[in-house]
């Protein structure tokens, strides 16, 4: 249990390291998207022919991949499309409902029952991100930041399938196979909306293959091997330190400030997390595959790691 609660953790640092990768570059943010998924494909790719598993690969990706994929790409652009309508807080705020809006629906769609003390403790973590936000919240929205609205719930939406989708994914199909395709089909959906990319300079593709390694491949991998092993209600509750890394690293790398309030809620976050990981319970279809107990008309495959 603790190497997925590791992985989660992993994944929600990588992920943070998209916004510092972009203040270091200043690449275009449909750019920077792009690369992170295409260049995070060709990471796996490299990844997995060093280490001789390239026929992991091999297989047509199902619908849940694809699905994702778009899903993928869907909460990013809504996102860098929602901030462009209301504040970056009202954005973010959206977006991060989605860690335990899924570990809700979890309860009903996966079998992972929430007791009062998870409900109680998911909720703590909630209040720890609004700390990290100061609770600066514009909740009155004008007419002219509708579609921000909208955009940020488009977000939190897609968001949300992300996680449930690969937390339902069928035991067949690798954890490096759903990666790749995911990664892949997620940059195909970016092509669309990209213009004429100019040819990255030398000090630029260091940003580049950066994007493509940490928030690219070590992100989107280790969110897709934990959320398998990981009830949705722990893994939600450790994506907040994806936020909590931002916070650290703005203080840390750009001398911003860092008031008691934010660091009450990274505490209040961290705690959080690990009272849910005390208590995890792995959920009943992913105890069965643990005792070898393989459901009906599914094979599991060898596992990744």
């Amino acid at each position: 249990m603790s190497l997925y609660i590791f992985l989660a953790l992993v994944s929600a640092v990588a992920m943070a390291s998209s916004g510092i990768i972009a203040r270091f570059s200043g690449l275009p943010a449909a750019e920077l998207t792009f690369y992170r998924l295409a260049v995070g494909a060709l990471c796996l790719l490299v990844f997995v022919a060093c280490t001789g598993r390239i026929k992991t690969l091999k297989g047509k990706p199902d619908w849940r991949m694809a699905v994702n994929g778009v899903l993928l790409v869907g909460f990013m652009l809504t996102f860098l499309s929602a901030i462009e309508y209301i504040s970056l807080a009202n954005a973010i705020m959206l977006v991060y409902l989605a860690p335990p809006l899924s570990a809700f629906v979890a309860h009903w769609l996966l079998d992972e029952r929430l007791d009062l003390p998870d409900s109680s403790l998911i909720a703590l973590s909630f209040f720890g991100f609004a700390m990290l936000q100061q609770f600066k919240f514009d909740l009155v929205l004008h007419a002219e930041q509708f579609p921000g609205l909208v955009f940020g719930l488009m977000s939190l939406l897609a968001y949300s399938g992300f996680l449930l989708l690969n937390r339902r994914s069928l035991p067949a199909h690798s954890q490096l196979q759903r990666t790749f395709y995911q990664l892949v089909i997620g940059a195909c959906c970016m092509l669309p909306f990209l213009g004429a990319i100019p040819v990255p300079d030398q000090q630029t593709l260091i940003w580049v293959a950066l994007a493509g390694l940490f928030p690219g491949f070590m992100a989107i991998y280790c969110a897709i091997v934990a959320l398998q092993h990981l009830p949705t209600r722990v893994y939600a509750t450790l994506a907040y330190m994806e936020p909590v890394t931002v916070i650290i690293a703005g203080w840390w790398l750009f001398h911003e400030a860092l008031t008691l309030l934010q660091l009450a809620g990274v505490v209040l976050i961290m705690l959080t997390g690990l009272a849910l990981a005390l208590r995890h319970k792995p959920a009943r279809a992913v105890q069965q595959l643990l005792e070898g107990k393989t459901p009906p008309l599914i094979k599991t495959a060898d596992p990744d790691i």
